[in-house]
């Protein structure tokens, strides 16, 4: 048998894209593993999922390759999907809501994004959402809505989205020179409070009169109920302060 017919056991690692790429396996795997230097000089691994060297060359080529593509677009070396950006997104908001000590905006925000935005956009990445995509989101979440939102609701949103992706920019997974489609923050208006009628505000200024006099309360009580008529106060709200 000649030298050359001899089985040889492949290299611990093999050099590739002038040294800028690295494959090499573990002692314990039957995959290659691959390791790559980014642009700022920093190194990253990452596994090929082949267990055939020469498929993993080729893998680990095209790892490379897309790697460097997507960081001269300013977008993060490896894609991050909406549903992973929104959990770093939502615990980052579980600590701020723990400081507080009470319910606030922020709770909104959690459930925003857990309710609709995992659901709807899950394994998607914000890089590649179009217009068409968000709008056709908004169509789905008026739909599970059963109802068109109000202008402070969609604000809500707005908020929310503005949120994940500022959320995406910090983590570095895209760049701020990457567009994300905004959400619509125009709906319905509110509907505003009914006044009191004429006959609502002489029946309870009566029974003010009245109750002033049995209780011995302050005389600027009438004063203080026709001040909550111009703001408009609900009679509910009005009785049930004045208990």
């Amino acid at each position: 048998m000649t030298l050359s017919a001899l089985p040889t056991a492949p290299p611990q690692s093999i050099h590739l894209r002038d040294g800028e790429l690295v494959l090499y396996r573990r002692s314990r795997s039957l995959l290659y593993q691959c390791r790559y230097r980014l642009t700022d000089g920093s190194w990253t691994r990452q596994s090929t999922g082949k267990a055939a060297l020469e498929h993993a060359i080729a893998r680990a080529c095209d790892i490379y390759d897309e790697a460097r593509y997507r960081q001269r677009l300013g977008l993060a070396h490896r894609t991050h999907s909406v549903a992973q950006i929104a959990a770093v997104c939502c615990a980052a908001l579980r600590q701020q809501i723990d400081a507080k000590g009470k319910k606030s905006a922020l709770n909104d925000y959690v459930s925003i994004i857990e309710r609709y935005f995992v659901p709807y956009f899950g394994d998607s990445q914000l890089e590649t959402l179009s217009h068409t995509d968000v709008r056709e989101f908004e169509l789905w979440r008026d739909r599970q809505m059963t109802r068109k939102p109000k202008t402070s609701t969609l604000n809500n949103f707005t908020s929310t989205w503005s949120r994940l992706v500022a959320t995406a920019q910090e983590q570095g997974y895209i760049s701020e020179r990457v567009p994300v489609p905004k959400l619509t923050s125009k709906g319905e208006k509110g509907k505003t409070r009914p006044a009191f009628s004429k006959e609502e505000m002489d029946v309870l200024l009566a029974f003010m009169t009245d109750w002033h006099h049995k209780c011995c309360r302050r005389s600027n009580i009438d004063h203080l109920c026709r001040l909550n008529f111009d703001q408009g106060l609900e009679p509910a709200l009005m009785s049930a302060g004045c208990g």
